[in-house]
């Protein structure tokens, strides 16, 4: 059944394999559907770079790309999609969305044509705009396509439990139609190498108010004033971030800053620091933090939706609170016992082992698949 079936993955809302590679992203992103392209007819991509995707399509194996411009009438991104791709969009039998922003358009298609529809979220769009914004335009829209998101797909796929119990109770979805699949690593990237440790710290991500990087750098001043100079590398969005770096600069810190890294190049980083942090407000599933603990860093998270239900305390890592004293602390005792690191970092890489490994997953998706297929 699976060897005749043929799957088309619609990007989020104006996102591009460009995107992907600009942060770094595009090799983890594709890993499992270039595994999936395998035991399927055909695996496609359906993007939003237009011609300049189109440079990408020799790193993508057997993988078809799609790729249109985003234009701001959603129906005019449609129309390009069937004048260019008709033919090849007729042959699809399961289409499946990156995230749910950008689902207005696989339902569309699904509404004219009848194919299947998987609908994935990375993470609850309706949870995170309410966290950005108090704005109830804003947070009825995100209600509203994540509620026709579901409603409309054959199966919903979120990557933790919690996100689940949420769309089953405030969207009226069987409980059966969601499958929890969580984001996978790619283990044989992200492993424990024996070097020097350069760092106290490291820290990979985005820099806005979700992520907490103002506590963060508050918890290297705090300690610096008790006499502790702890250093940090950050990788990704604060590289850019004026704000964060003026503090960093102010107060003399010990942060080392680096722009985006290629996805599989950060294990060479990680494994030159001691211990992984991340300190957000909220989360979904995180990446970089099963990535780190795949690496076997001791990680440090705050206490908080998505990052306690990866971290047990002390035993596959150290939970603390979002405010700079609580992050400060954790930093303190984690720093200064070695014992607890080597138990916390071999814990973590088992953890991710068990539960996050790409053929793992690979069997998880393909299992969701079968199943809309045959219904």
């Amino acid at each position: 059944m699976l060897s005749n079936t043929y799957l088309a993955l619609f990007f989020t809302k104006q996102t591009s394999l460009a995107t992907w590679d600009r942060v770094g992203n595009l090799d983890r992103e594709t890993a499992l559907y270039k595994k999936l392209s395998e035991h399927l007819k055909k695996v496609s991509f359906v993007t939003y770079g237009g011609k300049k995707d189109k440079k990408y399509s020799d790193r993508l194996n057997n993988i078809k790309l799609m790729s249109v411009q985003w234009h701001k009438k959603e129906i005019n991104t449609v129309f390009e999609l069937i004048l260019k791709y008709y033919p090849e969009l007729r042959q699809t039998n399961v289409l499946k969305t990156n995230q749910i922003k950008g689902a207005e358009i696989p339902i569309w298609f699904k509404k004219k044509s009848g194919k299947k529809l998987i609908v994935r979220c990375g993470y609850l769009h309706s949870y995170f705009v309410r966290n950005k914004t108090t704005d109830k335009k804003e947070i009825e829209n995100a209600v509203r396509l994540e509620r026709n998101a579901f409603i409309f797909a054959d199966a919903g796929i979120v990557t933790s439990e919690w996100q689940k119990d949420i769309i089953v109770e405030n969207y009226n979805i069987e409980s059966e139609k969601i499958k929890v699949i969580p984001n996978y690593v790619v283990t044989e990237v992200f492993q424990p190498n024996l070097v020097s440790k350069e760092f106290d710290l490291i820290y990979v991500g985005r820099s806005e108010e979700q992520k907490n990087l103002d506590n963060l750098l508050k918890a290297l001043y705090y300690l610096k004033k008790k006499k502790k100079n702890v250093s940090l590398l950050m990788i990704g969005g604060s590289y850019g971030n004026e704000k964060v770096r003026e503090f960093a600069t102010k107060y003399a810190l010990n942060v080392t800053f680096r722009k985006n890294v290629p996805n599989f190049k950060l294990p060479m980083f990680l494994n030159k620091a001691r211990i992984f942090i991340l300190p957000s407000r909220y989360e979904g599933h995180p990446k970089s933090l099963i990535e780190a603990m795949s690496c076997g860093l001791p990680c440090i998270g705050s206490n908080v939706v998505g990052i306690r239900e990866n971290i047990e305390h002390m035993e596959t890592g150290y939970l603390c609170n979002t405010s700079h004293e609580s992050i400060a602390e954790a930093i303190s005792v984690v720093l200064g016992n070695e014992s607890l690191r080597k138990t916390m970092g071999v814990n973590a890489r088992e953890y991710v082992m068990n539960n996050f490994a790409l053929n793992k997953i690979l069997k998880k998706e393909m299992a969701v698949i079968k199943e809309v297929v045959e219904q």
